[in-house]
């Protein structure tokens, strides 16, 4: 990532059971740090995740099924 530009770090275990993207920028005028993340889960622990996690986070999130979400990050 470093020196790439929009280009995000990707995280998953070695059965790919979930995956984690996430993109951290420097915004040189402010020195404020700002970013995006998305997380693709099973349906099985999505439940989960969203009422002990999602719950506890003050920012708006949005849950999309993983095929339209990454139709609309690829065109």
């Amino acid at each position: 990532m470093p020196g790439d530009d929009y280009v995000c770090v990707g995280i998953a275990p070695p059965d790919n059971s979930w995956y984690l993207r996430f993109y951290v920028y420097l915004e040189e005028e402010n020195q404020e740090t700002f970013g995006r993340f998305d997380i693709t889960l099973p349906e099985a622990i999505s439940a989960d995740f969203k009422n002990s996690v999602l719950q506890n986070i003050e920012y708006r999130m949005e849950q999309t099924d993983a095929g339209v979400y990454y139709d609309s990050i690829c065109h």
